[in-house]
């Protein structure tokens, strides 16, 4: 049964365009057709299609590999290339540079309308994995992750939440202490609340106070107006004390009677006001090191510390790594992939910064990766990292003729499918979309035998 689709036909002869068009419509499909790049450019964007049929040769402005050039501007959508320059070459470059299938001219109706109902098959599953992914981030609750460490912190989170006892969560910079606060929220009664975070040690304690607690009109210099504290812009919700082990010891006083009565005194006010509010805390310190040596009153950390849940380390989850790394690869570039090299390298590295600096070093490569399908790759990784201070030119950078980096390219993309197929060729010239003795042929012609 012929899929539906909405098809973006991208040729520049009019004969094509009417008949080829006529075809696809007479299935069932809907069909915007493009005569030039930038019109086609243009249709995309109006009204996104679920593939684009591309001839690679519109003459006088677009020559095969301008034509190639191109088809990163239609991702993600499966791009099938039509053209009269048939060949595994040209099929590889524009594999390269993201193309799904490939189809030579002239063109039989049947094997059309076959190509067209894969290429949109794909693209249904492909929008079905999405939406997968998304209901299961959804029931992860924010934390992702398959590790056991994960899986019973996403049992606690799921427990605790619809309890009113105080949570105090414990674990290194960078671990996701605020995710699990809103973890917490989302499970509990109040999730139509708010949920507020305030970093305790990023205020003074005058200013914290006047944060915390709000102010009236004219109770300082600059305090023009009256001014809600965020405990009372938290009420039937959730406030997070994030790094509660620096907040300083005057406002730790203040903060108990909160904790302990449910009501506080605005900078200013003489009339207590009352609030209904759970409170988060969450810290990297030592807690309990920090009662014994005074620096942290006791009566506030009993009073803070109902349950504990501590987040786990990279280090006490390797196995989540990888698909940390892919969804904040997929966020930053909107898609994206790993070269099977940076997936080790990723695996491998101690991250001593936990969630946080696997973030930032994957989203600082996605800045500097190339557009289009190229992979980011341990190389690029260990640049960004420091490990390096140089980035090798890319095949598209490196000098020399056209040849010669085109061969450079091939041979990188031919071994990364053979990697990634752990050396089974009909697997890896499947990825690539060529035949069996096209890849061997290519791996003998660029010495990969």
């Amino acid at each position: 049964m012929t899929v539906p689709g909405h098809v973006l036909l991208v040729d520049d002869e009019p004969a094509f365009q009417r008949l080829g068009g006529a075809w696809l419509r007479g299935l069932g499909h809907t069909v915007t057709v493009a005569g030039s790049a930038e019109e086609a450019v243009a249709r995309f964007r109006d009204g996104r299609p679920d593939l684009v049929l591309l001839d690679l040769s519109m003459p006088p402005r677009m020559d095969p590999l301008a034509g190639i050039e191109l088809i990163a501007a239609f991702l993600p959508a499966p791009v099938v290339v039509l053209t009269g320059h048939a060949g595994h070459d040209m099929a590889l470059r524009a594999t390269a540079a993201g193309a799904w299938d490939f189809i030579a001219k002239p063109i039989e109706p049947d094997m059309l309308g076959f190509v067209v109902d894969r290429a949109l098959r794909k693209a249904g599953l492909e929008r079905e994995v999405r939406t997968l992914r998304e209901q299961a981030a959804a029931d992860d609750l924010g934390l992702v992750g398959r590790s056991d460490a994960i899986e019973r912190l996403r049992a606690m989170v799921r427990r605790l939440g619809p309890s009113t006892v105080s949570v105090l969560v414990l674990g290194p910079t960078g671990t996701g202490k605020e995710l699990v606060a809103r973890a917490l929220h989302s499970c509990s009664a109040r999730a139509a609340g708010p949920f507020v975070p305030i970093h305790c040690g990023a205020l003074p304690a005058s200013l914290l106070e006047s944060e915390l607690f709000g102010h009236l009109k004219g109770s300082f210099t600059g305090a023009h107006r009256d001014q809600p504290g965020l405990i009372e812009t938290a009420h039937r919700g959730t406030l997070l004390l994030d790094e509660v082990g620096e907040m300083p010891a005057a406002m730790q006083v203040k903060l108990l009677r909160f904790l302990q009565e449910g009501t506080f005194l605005p900078v200013g006010a003489r009339a207590a006001r009352r609030a209904d509010v759970r409170v988060v805390a969450a810290t990297h310190r030592d807690l309990e090191a920090m009662v014994a040596d005074g620096s942290f009153r006791e009566d506030l950390f009993y009073r803070l510390k109902g349950m504990v849940l501590r987040t786990p380390s990279l280090a006490e989850r390797p196995g989540d790594i990888p698909l940390l790394a892919g969804l904040f690869l997929r966020r930053a570039m909107h898609g994206g992939a790993f070269a099977p090299d940076a997936v080790g390298w990723l695996a491998a590295r101690p991250w001593p910064g936990n969630v946080r600096e696997l973030r930032a070093t994957v989203e600082a490569a996605a800045a500097l990766a190339h557009p289009g399908r190229e992979p980011v790759d341990a190389e690029l990784l260990r640049f960004v990292s420091g490990e390096t201070n140089e980035m090798a030119p890319s095949p598209r950078d490196a000098g020399g003729s056209l040849s010669q980096a085109i061969a450079e390219l091939e041979s990188r993309m031919l071994a990364d499918a053979l990697a990634a197929a752990g050396g089974n060729q009909s697997e890896a010239a499947r990825t690539l979309g060529v035949s069996r003795v096209g890849l061997i042929k290519k791996m003998s012609r660029l010495g990969l035998r």
